[in-house]
């Protein structure tokens, strides 16, 4: 196995393996263990054994875990309280809120190390044309970390509104790919020319839309097919079309 740098600080004690909670998401990515197999309540167990144990929090290590421990807390409350009868099927199975959690980070993951493949000095830049110049600079004042800290903060407000809406039945809403969001992107800001990062959502998005339209700027960012310039970490972004585009963007990765 490849070596894996992890940014956990604790290990995680199952079965099947040992190690930090970020190298079983890695295993998990690569096949070498099955997500459905975990065994949700020593996971759950063991993470809060931890938070509870520690001193000092780490703020920079632990943000990227704050929502996973918001969920293993409501897991963990849920299990500890009766649930009356008549409302029992409108409520998620414990461990598959857990799964589902985990399979939505393993999504972000992957996410965040395309991007960081692409990633150098000027960010997305394209291979040199010899005959044009200087190469262009894509990025105003911007940074991964950047654009990475505004998702982050667009999964904080879904999981709030989560727990604000959890005695409400919600109605399923429209399933989106990848592609569509790169072509409702697309299609706006040939309207419009420019458009923030916060404007791409409704008020009442859902996680799985947030990540879908996530990996759609991603794929336009590496595309060259737009720009985006942001004043500080947590800023909003503002995204316009590069004039040099090039407008035939072809098949898109959904990333699965």
């Amino acid at each position: 196995m490849a070596e894996f740098e992890s940014v956990v600080d604790y290990s995680t004690v199952l079965d099947n393996f040992e190690g930090p909670l970020d190298l079983l998401l890695h295993l998990i990515k690569e096949a070498k263990i099955e997500i459905k197999d975990v065994f949700v309540s020593q996971v759950t167990e063991q993470y809060l054994q931890y938070i509870a144990a520690m001193d000092i929090i780490d703020v920079e290590k632990a943000s990227e875990y704050l929502g996973m421990a918001a969920t293993l807390v409501e897991i963990k409350s849920k299990a500890l309280l009766p649930k009356p009868e008549e409302f029992l099927e409108d409520l998620e199975d414990p461990e598959q809120a857990l799964i589902r959690q985990l399979e939505e980070y393993k999504i972000f993951k992957e996410t965040s190390e395309k991007l960081k493949q692409q990633e150098n000095v000027n960010r997305f830049y394209k291979e040199p044309d010899k005959s044009a110049g200087d190469v262009k600079i894509v990025y105003k004042d911007f940074t991964l970390d950047g654009l990475i800290a505004a998702f982050s903060k667009l999964l904080l407000k879904v999981d709030a509104q989560k727990r604000e809406k959890s005695t409400q039945k919600e109605i399923p809403k429209d399933v989106f790919t990848v592609a569509d969001k790169v072509y409702f992107i697309r299609d706006t800001l040939l309207q419009r020319q420019s458009m923030s990062f916060f404007e791409l959502f409704t008020d009442y998005y859902t996680k799985n839309e947030l990540i879908t339209t996530f990996q759609a700027l991603l794929e336009l960012l590496k595309r060259q097919y737009v720009k985006v310039e942001q004043s500080g970490v947590f800023d909003d972004i503002t995204i316009t079309l590069r004039e040099d585009r090039n407008e035939e963007i072809g098949e898109i990765d959904e990333y699965n």
